[in-house]
C-alpha cells in the first residue's frame, strides 16, 4: 500500500477572499482575530490601502505595553513583527492616520516544552569583542552580541511559527529559554524595562584563543585538518562541563564570539557552520563574523535589511562571496545559523528552503521589500521557507508540541528497520510509528510519503519496489535511496534499494529455496571473525535452551538441541545465562538488540510470544531483528573478537 505523495517544495500561501479596495481597509491575511499563538513575537502579513496603487508608506503597530513600531507598506503589502504579552493582546494597526484596525491575539507560552538555549562561546582568554567595520567600531562588545543573538532567536521563533502554520500544522514553534531580565528588544526603552526575555548564556571555554583560532579548525580554510578536534567538539565538551548544561538534555544555538576575518590568509578563523547531536545534547554553531550586520532590536530590523553598504573586506568577511552588502551579510549570518539550529532539531539538507541555501532570502520573511525589489508578498519569499520534509520532522519534535496534540506517550527508543521479504518487497517496521518516507533518486530528493495526522502513524509499511519506482519516476539506470523517519526523531536509510535486495536474498546449505538475510546490527567495530549457523526446520530435533554468554557486552549464543548437540554464534566466555523453551515446538522468532560499534546486549523473543530477561549491556541504539509475519527464522550470522560486534538472522517464508 502506497500513500499519496507530497511533491511540492513550497506550500501554497493560503488566500483569503478579496475585500473592497477601499484605502480605509486594513486586512491581516495570516492570522485570525482572536487566535491563540505560542511565541512572543508574531509575524503579521497584511494589506492596507488601494490594492492596485503604487506607494511605499509606513504602517504603525501599537500593542500592549510595548513601544510603537513602523513597517513598510509597499503597494498595499506589509509585513510586521508584533510583540505580545502572555494572555490577551490588542494590536492596533494604523495606516496613513485614517485607517485603523484593532486586532486581537492570545499568547499562550508553552512552558512544558523543552527550550532552545541561546549561548555565546568565548575563549578562556577572549577579549570579548567581534569583527565590525570601522563605522561600527563601538558596536563590537559582548553585551551587543547578546542583544543581537536575543533578537535573532525571536526572529527564528516567529519564522518557524509562520512556516508551520502555512503548512497546516498549527502555530508550532520552539520556545526560548527566558528569564526575568532587563529587556533589549526595543531601542526605545533603553534597557530600562524588565521582562521575561530570552536569556543568552555565556559559555567560557576551557580552550584558548590560539586553539580556537587555529587555522586547522577554520571550516572554510584550505588548511583545515579534520584530524584535529573540531570547534563543534570543543563546544560540546564545554557544554558538558557547564553547571547548567552538563547534567541535562539540551538544544543549543551557539554563536562563536571569537571568529575573526584574517585578511592575510583570506579566511575566517574560529568559524564553523555545523549542527547536530552529541549524546543527549544537540548544538548548532556559527561564527560571529557577520553579526555586525544583525539588528540589535526590533526597530533595527527594517534598516538593517535595507542597508546596502558594501562589505569592506579589509575589515570584515564577505562570506561565500554572497555577502557583499550588509543586508546580504545579515541574511547569511542569521539565516545560515538557523540552518545549523535546524540540524540540531534533526533537519537534514533539502531540495529548497533554509536547509538548502534559501537563507539568502531570509529578509523576505520580515519586510515587504528589499533593495531593488518591491513589493515582496508572502508568495514571493523564495528560499526563506522550510521545505515540506522539514515541516514533517518538526511536526513531531518534542520542542514543537502544541496542546491540541493531547497526551504524548514517551516514544519508543527503537530505530526504524528495513525488512527485506523477497526480490521485490520491503517491509518497514517502527514501534514508535512512521512520520515520513523519503524517495531520493541519484542523490536528489524526488518525493516523499508522510503520515502527519494525529495518532495515525503506521508501525509497519509494506513497499513494492516496482510501485515506488513508478511513483518517483526512477529509471532502471538510476539509484533509489529510501529514508524512513519516525515520530521519535529516528531516521534510517537504504542507500541503494536494488543492491539492498540483491545482497539480502541468499542461499544456505541444507535449506531449500531462497533465504532472506536481515541487516546486521553492530558495525563490526572490533574486526571480529564471522560465523554462520543454520537451523533446518525440517529436522526433528527441538530447541531446548539458549545459553547467552555475556558480561557488559554480548559474547555469544549457544543453541542447545534435544539430541544433545549445540550450535554456537560468536564465542563462549564472560558470564552465562540460560533461557529455556517451555513448550514443544517453541522456537526463537527474533531479538531486541542494542548495538553500535559492537553488540551491547539483547533480549530473546520466541514463537509463543515470550521474552527473555535482558542479557548484556544497555549502550548503543535499540533495534528489533525478527522474522516478519509469515516467515520463520532459519539461521543466524554474526562476528566476534573480544566480544560480538555484529548479529543478524536468516529467515524464510513459511511453507503452506
Amino acid at each position: 500500500m502506497i500513500p499519496a505523495t507530497k511533491q511540492q517544495l513550497k506550500p501554497p500561501i493560503p488566500k483569503r477572499p478579496d475585500f473592497a479596495t477601499d484605502n480605509q481597509i486594513i486586512e491581516i491575511t495570516n492570522v485570525n482575530d482572536g487566535e491563540i499563538v505560542h511565541q512572543r513575537f508574531l509575524l503579521l502579513n497584511g494589506r492596507a490601502g488601494l490594492r492596485d496603487a503604487h506607494f511605499d508608506v509606513p504602517i504603525t503597530i501599537a500593542c500592549n505595553g510595548f513601544p510603537t513600531t513602523s513597517w513598510p507598506c509597499v503597494n498595499s503589502h506589509f509585513k510586521a513583527l508584533v510583540h505580545l504579552v502572555p494572555g490577551p493582546n490588542t494590536i492596533t494597526i494604523t495606516f496613513q492616520q485614517t485607517a485603523v484596525l484593532h486586532f486581537h491575539v492570545q499568547y499562550m507560552p508553552l512552558l512544558q516544552n523543552p527550550p532552545l538555549f541561546l549561548c555565546i562561546f568565548i575563549a578562556k582568554d577572549s577579549p570579548g569583542v567581534f569583527d565590525v567595520p570601522p563605522e561600527k567600531r563601538h558596536e563590537n562588545t559582548l553585551s551587543i552580541a547578546i542583544e543581537k543573538l536575543r533578537m535573532a532567536g525571536y526572529m527564528w521563533q516567529a519564522f518557524c511559527a509562520e512556516q508551520m502554520h502555512r503548512n497546516g500544522m498549527g502555530r508550532r514553534t520552539f520556545r526560548l529559554d527566558e528569564s526575568w531580565l532587563p529587556d533589549t528588544v526595543s531601542s526605545q526603552e533603553q534597557n530600562c524595562v524588565t521582562r521575561q526575555t530570552a536569556e543568552v548564556h555565556i559559555i567560557r571555554s576551557k580552550h584558548t584563543l590560539k586553539e580556537i583560532r587555529d587555522v586547522r579548525r577554520a571550516q572554510q580554510s584550505p588548511s583545515r585538518d579534520d584530524q584535529v578536534p573540531s570547534l563543534f567538539s570543543f563546544f560540546l565538551d564545554d557544554l558538558a562541563d557547564h553547571p547548567r548544561f552538563g547534567k541535562q538534555p539540551c538544544c543549543v544555538a551557539g554563536l562563536i564570539l571569537d571568529s575573526h576575518w584574517d585578511t592575510g590568509q583570506k579566511t575566517v578563523l574560529a568559524h564553523a557552520a555545523l549542527g547536530g547531536g552529541g549524546g543527549n545534547r544537540s548544538l548548532g554553531i556559527f561564527g560571529s563574523h557577520l553579526t555586525h550586520a544583525w539588528p540589535r532590536n526590533i526597530e533595527e530590523i527594517v534598516p538593517c535589511m535595507m542597508n546596502t553598504t558594501p562589505t569592506d573586506t579589509r575589515y570584515v568577511a564577505n562570506d561565500a562571496n554572497e555577502s557583499g552588502q550588509w543586508w546580504r551579510a545579515l541574511n547569511i549570518g542569521m539565516g545560515a545559523m538557523l540552518h545549523e539550529v535546524g540540524h540540531a532539531y534533526t533537519l537534514s539538507h533539502t531540495a529548497s528552503g533554509i536547509m538548502s541555501r534559501g537563507y539568502n532570502n531570509w529578509n523576505r520573511t520580515f519586510v515587504a521589500k528589499e533593495p531593488g525589489i518591491a513589493p515582496i508578498p508572502p508568495e514571493d519569499e523564495a528560499g526563506s521557507h522550510w521545505h515540506r520534509v522539514d515541516i514533517v520532522r518538526l511536526r513531531f519534535h518534542p520542542a514543537f508540541r502544541i496542546p491540541s496534540d493531547g497526551f504524548f506517550d514517551t516514544p519508543h527508543p527503537i530505530s526504524p528497520s528495513f525488512i527485506p521479504l523477497d526480490h521485490e518487497h520491503i517491509e518497514l517496521s517502527a514501534p514508535a510509528g512512521f512520520s515520513m518516507i523519503e524517495l531520493i533518486v541519484n542523490g536528489h530528493y524526488r518525493t516523499h510519503f508522510e503520515y502527519t495526522e494525529n495518532r495515525q502513524q503506521p508501525k509497519r509499511i509494506l513497499l513494492s519496489i516496482h510501485q515506488i519506482k513508478q511513483k518517483c519516476q526512477c529509471q532502471p539506470n538510476e539509484r533509489l535511496r529510501l529514508e524512513a523517519t519516525t515520530i521519535n526523531q529516528q531516521t534510517e536509510s537504504i542507500d541503494d534499494v536494488d543492491t539492498f535486495l540483491r545482497d539480502h536474498v541468499v542461499h544456505l546449505p541444507g535449506i531449500k529455496g531462497a533465504v532472506v538475510k536481515s541487516d546486521g546490527f553492530g558495525h563490526k567495530g572490533l574486526g571480529g571473525t564471522e560465523s554462520v549457523a543454520v537451523f533446518n526446520p525440517s529436522q526433528q530435533k527441538q530447541l531446548t535452551c539458549v545459553r547467552v554468554h555475556h558480561g557488559s557486552f554480548l559474547d555469544g549464543l549457544v543453541f542447545r538441541w534435544s539430541d544433545g548437540s549445540e550450535t554456537l554464534i560468536g564465542k563462549r566466555g564472560g558470564g552465562c545465562s540460560e533461557f529455556y523453551m517451555q513448550q514443544h515446538g517453541e522456537f526463537v522468532s527474533g531479538f531486541a538488540v542494542r548495538s553500535g560499534a559492537w553488540v551491547d546486549g539483547l533480549q530473546i523473543k520466541t514463537t509463543t510470544g515470550r521474552k527473555s530477561p535482558w542479557f548484556g549491556g544497555h549502550g548503543g541504539g535499540m533495534h528489533i531483528v525478527e522474522a516478519p509475519a509469515g516467515y520463520q527464522l532459519v539461521g543466524m550470522y554474526g562476528s566476534a573478537a573480544g566480544w560480538m560486534d555484529q548479529l543478524g538472522i536468516f529467515y524464510q517464508k513459511c511453507s503452506a
